[in-house]
């Protein structure tokens, strides 16, 4: 399981939507549109699904360290 990011416009920066999701489920969900809070500019920023990826802080060879984005869409 992840953590579906996005990026916030006003600093560049990675922001957890607070949606769980494991990449495939996240690759074969419909587009869909949402609003995240982003503690880092205090403002509400709308997304779609294309523009999002999911982080997983654990590789699938069970050890600790970067992670996986994975944008919508990508196979």
């Amino acid at each position: 399981m992840g953590m579906v990011m996005i990026k916030c416009p006003e600093t560049g920066l990675a922001i957890s939507t607070g949606i769980e999701m494991d990449r495939e489920r996240f690759r074969c969900s419909t587009v869909f549109f949402s609003r995240t809070y982003c503690g880092m500019c205090a403002a509400t920023h709308e997304w779609f699904a294309r523009e999002a990826w999911v982080y997983e802080s654990v590789l699938a060879n069970g050890k600790s360290g970067g992670g996986q984005p994975l944008r919508a869409g990508a196979v």
